[in-house]
């Protein structure tokens, strides 16, 4: 399923869609993930995030999102703080239908490169993030599978196991997803390697309403096998923020 994470990751929020209990019940797992893609929120969104580390890796950014048509959302994220990293920009698009897009301008080369194949398991800024964790892929890329419940932070959650129908350029082997039915939001999800072992879990640890969406503030994401783990904090989140065009543009990375 889509996985949010500043560019979601950021926004992995929403207000609940009413349905009955008998409905709920015959919802299938696909349905689930659709209701939390369905309903996160589609307001232009600006906010400060920080990523530090368990190794003392601080990296300071600032993210704007905006769906600029029906089939298209556009994140753009820059980074402010340390000194040898500053204005590292990427630019993503998320198609509804086809593939995603993701740039990045680094400095000290004075260019922007399209992040795709191999490239999208590289590191984050340094953290356990991968740059790919930050794309949202089809839903029809995948199959869903409900694998159980589980209380997950004080949260009743449907575990929603995901797998991806090809292995060409997929980033893990499948996830298993704990989601809030009720808020629709996902608290936790636990990644798996080509071999079909746990390689990282990502937990949200600290949820927040935002003018009235359920929005998420401190993430952790932890290597279970190298045994490394980072967080990501978000700040002066803004929703309708004024997003000009323009930001959403790849020649705005090389300005």
């Amino acid at each position: 399923m889509r996985k949010r994470t500043i560019v979601s990751l950021l926004a992995t929020t929403v207000m609940i869609a009413a349905l009955s209990p008998a409905s709920r019940a015959d919802e299938s797992a696909l349905d689930l993930s659709k209701r939390v893609r369905d309903t996160a929120p589609k307001a232009p969104l600006f906010a400060k995030g920080k990523i530090s580390s368990d190794r003392g890796l601080v990296r300071e950014l600032e993210l704007s999102r905006k769906q600029l048509n029906n089939d298209v959302y556009a994140s753009y994220m820059e980074v402010t703080s340390p000194m040898d990293l500053k204005d590292t920009r990427f630019l993503f698009f998320d198609h509804k239908t086809g593939r995603d897009e993701q740039f990045i301008y680094v400095p000290a080369a004075k260019r922007a490169i399209q992040v795709g194949g191999q490239t999208r398991k590289q590191s984050f800024l340094g953290s356990e993030f991968y740059v790919g964790d930050f794309a949202e892929p089809e839903l029809d890329a995948f199959t869903y599978s409900f694998v159980g419940e589980e209380n997950v932070g004080g949260r009743q959650c449907k575990l929603v196991q995901v797998v991806p129908k090809t292995l060409d350029d997929a980033l893990y082997s499948k996830s298993i997803v704990a989601i809030d039915p009720n808020d629709l939001v996902v608290v936790r999800t636990q990644l798996f390697d080509d071999k079909g072992n746990l390689l990282k879990v990502w937990t949200i640890e600290k949820l927040d309403k935002i003018d009235g969406m359920w929005t998420p503030v401190k993430q952790k994401i932890e290597d279970v096998q190298e045994k490394h783990w980072s967080e990501l904090e978000m700040s002066e989140i803004k929703y309708n923020a004024q997003l000009p065009d323009d930001i959403f543009n790849k020649s705005y990375l090389t300005r």
